[in-house]
């Protein structure tokens, strides 16, 4: 049984996801305004009056039974996460998840916040979150399969929105401003502009990665600079030297040979240097499905863990 935390678009098609693939059965859903539980599962004319539901009216559907969330975890295994990310302290995710964790479930999360501001307290807890980076591309994966090996240092092009925006200025000749404008416009852009465009997305990734390698950064130790363009092959690069525990968020103007200018428009692409590795990435960043598919995935594998302890 799975709760849903947060039901925005990545939210609403999960549920899509999991009824058309699996047999797993959903048992409570939250969105800002409240939830609805039924501990059976829902069923499939009550997932489509929930998905039939307005943003913030999940509690208003007329499906199951109004609850808290705590309520909820009696009747689950999974919680999952796709609720907004707050980087000021990362709550009310933090707070759930504490309770949630607290209550024997397991956490499957997009929400990069409360990994950012706070892995440390959650290692070694049952939070699975390859849905966090890159979640089109398994490099969360990547990472932790590096582990044992010496990691010297991150370099990549973490954030889809800043460079589907550098390339239709490099590319196709647009302005800087019509090239924002056009990304507000497709919905490319965070509600708040500035997780996107002062390097906040980008960041977060980072400090994820790095732990994910086995090396605390903090995101308060990555320096970031905004998004602006400074000529021909400009690229929004966020990387960190984890020998000397410094990063940085920033534009830059790369080398005509540099690999990082192969990924374009709203692909992503990632190095990682270890001891005796280097490793490069290119992908899909996080759009609904492939962020669905990512958060299916480690649902699974939650479930399979459960199974097994």
């Amino acid at each position: 049984m799975l709760i849903l935390y947060g039901f925005g678009g990545v939210g609403r098609t999960l549920v899509e996801v999991v009824r058309s693939r699996t047999d797993l059965k959903i048992s409570a859903v939250f969105d800002s305004r409240g939830g609805v539980l039924k501990c059976g599962g829902f069923e499939k004319p009550e997932i489509e009056a929930l998905l039939r539901s307005p943003r913030g009216g999940v509690s208003r559907s007329g499906v199951g039974s109004p609850a808290a969330l705590e309520e909820a975890f009696r009747c689950a295994e999974v919680l999952v996460d796709v609720s907004p990310p707050n980087y000021a302290d990362g709550e009310p995710a933090v707070a759930v998840y504490r309770s949630a964790l607290k209550a024997g479930l397991s956490i499957v999360t997009a929400n990069k916040a409360p990994l950012a501001l706070r892995f440390q307290e959650f290692e070694g807890k049952p939070i699975y979150y390859k849905a966090t980076v890159m979640a089109g591309t398994p490099v969360v994966d990547l990472a932790l399969g590096l582990r044992g090996q010496r990691p010297l240092g991150i370099r990549g092009i973490l954030n889809g929105t800043t460079n589907y925006i550098l390339s239709r200025v490099d590319l196709d000749g647009l302005s800087f401003a019509d090239a924002l404008e056009e990304a507000k416009a497709k919905g490319y852009v965070e509600p708040d502009p500035a997780i996107d465009l002062e390097g906040l997305d980008a960041a977060a990734k980072l400090v994820i990665l790095a732990n994910a390698l086995g090396v605390g950064l903090s995101l308060g130790q990555v320096r970031r600079e905004p998004l602006r363009y400074l000529g021909p092959r400009t690229k929004y690069v966020a990387e960190a030297d984890l020998e000397r525990g410094t990063a940085r968020v920033s534009p830059i103007q790369l080398g005509p040979d540099d690999p990082l200018l192969s990924a374009r428009y709203s692909t992503n692409a990632v190095e990682i240097t270890t001891e005796v590795n280097e490793v490069r990435v290119y992908g899909k960043g996080a759009g609904r499905l492939e962020t669905s598919l990512a958060l299916l995935n480690d649902v699974l594998r939650a479930a399979r863990e459960r199974r097994c302890r």
